[in-house]
């Protein structure tokens, strides 16, 4: 079974993060994000894989080994312009002929059972059906709306107004028959769920749901990086993680004997991490090479890989960027800092502070 991976955006919600290199290679748990989503697809009867590219292509490209480690097969369809989730769809059709097959979007992780999905699909006889997970108010998600017989009746406030049946998120995961392409012009920019899925429910069509109770993170800003990187991490099932567990909630690369510092679960550390006398980490993702000098305290921060924390300093809620180097006794909360020396990107409302550019979320 085939699968399409939508990974051509510009990753604006997670910049300045995405500067140099696309959102789905982004590291989540020290691996870059895309490889957690291909690995459940591997598990769940996908063979092979195309992926859509236009923003830092290059940095998805470089995975394709390790994509093939997993098992899949992977092509890739560069966009000149993108073209949308539809457009972007039908420029891959050639890939995707032959049978059912999937979409979806590279920003989340989760455990939902697709092979089960896919078994209603096919009893549904519906041309898609739409993983969804339970609507929670408050967040910023659209909502779909579905009745009782498993259609869906309304998706990203089309067509028509409110139907008052019972609403859900939608996960990013299609199901997908190929008379899906008939319903897609070529060449041009457009997007499945505000365009094609609201036209074809109209027209009588069976779009469906199927809804996953279990776990499903969206990664597409930092705070949602963040919070699902630890939720990922506490879960501690990735079999990825299990190569470097050292007791339950800790996981490191590096001999815990070589630490002189405290850390508590959830804690997941790359190699030759240095943790000196006075130092205490918990709820923390450190990257390869970190450095926590003495007396630094790190709580609910991602660390990337070749950051040096200063005595005395305090990170929450942080998330900092490769290289990036903290001064002694700073304290920092729900803050992005990249070291400064490095980052080629956008200053927009970046703060210079001693070798970093930092900016709050």
């Amino acid at each position: 079974m085939k699968a399409m991976v939508l990974a051509a955006g510009y990753g604006e919600r997670m910049k300045p993060l995405t500067w140099n290199r696309a959102k789905p290679a982004l590291p989540l748990l020290n691996r870059p994000s895309i490889l957690h989503l291909l690995e459940h697809l591997a598990g769940s009867g996908i063979s092979q894989v195309i992926l859509n590219l236009h923003y830092r292509p290059d940095t998805i490209r470089a995975l394709e080994p390790r994509i093939r480690e997993l098992g899949l097969r992977a092509g890739f369809s560069e966009e000149a312009v993108i073209l949308g989730t539809g457009g972007g769809l039908k420029n891959a059709e050639a890939f995707l002929s032959n049978g059912t097959f999937l979409m979806v979007n590279s920003d989340f992780v989760t455990d939902c059972p697709i092979l089960l999905a896919l078994e209603q699909h096919r009893q549904s006889e519906a041309l898609a059906t739409l993983i969804l997970t339970p609507y929670r108010e408050g967040t910023e998600y659209g909502a779909v709306e579905m009745g009782e017989d498993g259609r869906i009746v309304r998706i990203a406030g089309r067509p028509g107004p409110d139907s008052g049946k019972p609403r859900y998120h939608f996960t990013g995961i299609h199901i997908l028959e190929q008379r899906i392409f008939r319903e897609i012009p070529g060449g041009v920019k457009s997007e499945i769920n505000r365009e094609v899925y609201p036209r074809l429910i109209l027209s009588g069509a069976r779009i469906s749901g199927y809804v996953h109770q279990g776990f499903w993170r969206e990664l597409g800003t930092p705070q949602r990086y963040l919070d699902g990187s630890l939720d990922l991490l506490s879960r501690g099932d990735s079999k990825f993680l299990q190569r470097t567990r050292v007791r339950e909630g800790v996981f490191s690369a590096t001999p815990l004997s070589e630490l002189k510092g405290t850390v508590e679960a959830a804690f997941l550390a790359g190699a030759e991490l240095k943790m000196e006398e006075g130092t205490f980490a918990a709820g923390v993702v450190l990257g390869d090479r970190v450095h926590l000098n003495r007396g630094a305290s790190i709580t609910r921060t991602v660390l990337w890989d070749d950051v040096i924390v200063g005595e005395q300093s305090s990170l929450d809620e942080c998330i900092l960027g490769a290289g990036a180097r903290v001064p002694p006794k700073t304290r920092l909360h729900r803050k992005i800092a990249l070291d400064a020396a490095s980052y080629g990107g956008d200053l927009k409302g970046l703060e210079p502070m001693a070798g970093l550019l930092m900016t709050s979320f």
